[in-house]
């Protein structure tokens, strides 16, 4: 398949780019237009994709894409992408069919946005339900995160693992919180981290790239996630499904979606509160063969199930 992806280049997330290299493991033939300038600063990018002035931008994509002739146009992060590119890229005559997919909190202004979408799809049953309740008028499917092809370990890799969890995010109110209530040393990594009142955890106060990200799961006992409360309802973020590349186990806080990715206790670890996070990161210190059987649990599932080729095969049958 032909696809051309539209999102952010040098978001934190990486979203865009995992999509695009996602795609192209599996073997399909892909382009990538970004929406934004990374070496600009934010405020002036904004002002040049405002209006009008977003115009040229959303021609040079179309003509990309009319070259490129896709069996499909995604847009990553769809109602973050400035109308005025997604208004020129909806317009194009005879254009091929052009789906949204979104992992964000939304609200009732994204009702002409989402108007423009042949389909839309959600990495949140919330965000699917929250589609529906507001009345939007495209149709709307689940479609969960995938693991970024780019974090795959080496074969016959041998590696040493640490026996402490890591966490790899940017804080948030909720996020402080727990992780202050955490009683074992953990590795935590992020700029924000430095907010964090002084205590037992070695924080590491910078943004790391892929090949260090790849590392750090490759090496430690689990990888903990915790939900962030600004954008995600009951969903699971690419933590979920990233470090079961290196066999890792991720420790996850009980959202309502895990059971649709992941068997919980098999496949996944889940709390529901600080003291049941406290509990089961002594008990994988103590017993590191339970760690590893459930990362190893993660990753057959993961390969069989959650990868970006998956999605687009998903993403197809929306066509």
């Amino acid at each position: 398949m032909k696809v051309f992806v539209v999102g952010k280049r040098g978001s934190v997330t990486h979203w865009a780019e995992d999509t695009v290299a996602g795609f192209e493991a599996a073997g399909h033939e892909v382009r990538f237009g970004s929406t934004r300038n990374p070496g600009l600063h934010r405020s002036i990018e904004r002002i040049l994709l405002a209006g009008w002035a977003g115009v040229p931008r959303g021609v040079q994509l179309g003509r990309a894409i009319a070259r490129f002739a896709p069996d499909l146009i995604l847009i990553v992060t769809a109602y973050h992408t400035p109308p005025p590119i997604l208004d020129c890229l909806a317009s194009l005559p005879n254009r091929p069919p052009m789906l949204g997919w979104v992992g964000d909190r939304f609200c009732s202004e994204h009702r002409r946005m989402a108007a423009l979408f042949d389909a839309v799809a959600y990495t949140d049953t919330g965000l699917l339900a929250l589609h529906r309740k507001l009345g939007f008028a495209c149709r709307a499917e689940f479609l969960p995160h995938a693991a970024n092809a780019r974090l795959r370990a080496p074969a016959n890799e041998a590696m040493f693992r640490r026996s402490d969890m890591v966490f790899v995010a940017n804080p948030t109110e909720y996020r402080l919180a727990l992780v202050s209530q955490i009683r074992t040393p953990l590795q935590l990594y992020g700029r924000g981290w430095v907010r964090l009142p002084s205590g037992c955890h070695q924080v590491h106060a910078r943004r790391i790239g892929l090949e260090e990200l790849a590392a750090v799961y490759r090496t430690h006992l689990a990888v903990l996630n915790v939900r962030n409360e600004r954008n995600v309802m009951v969903g699971l973020n690419q933590r979920h499904f990233d470090p079961y590349l290196a066999g890792t186990p991720v420790v996850a806080d009980d959202q309502q979606d895990l059971p649709l990715c992941f068997e919980p206790g098999r496949e996944i670890l889940v709390y529901r509160d600080a003291d049941e996070l406290n509990d089961l990161y002594v008990r994988l210190q103590r017993e590191p063969e339970r760690a590893a059987a459930v990362g190893e649990a993660g990753r057959r599932r993961v390969l069989a199930e959650h990868t970006y080729g998956h999605r687009l095969t998903a993403l197809a049958k929306l066509l």
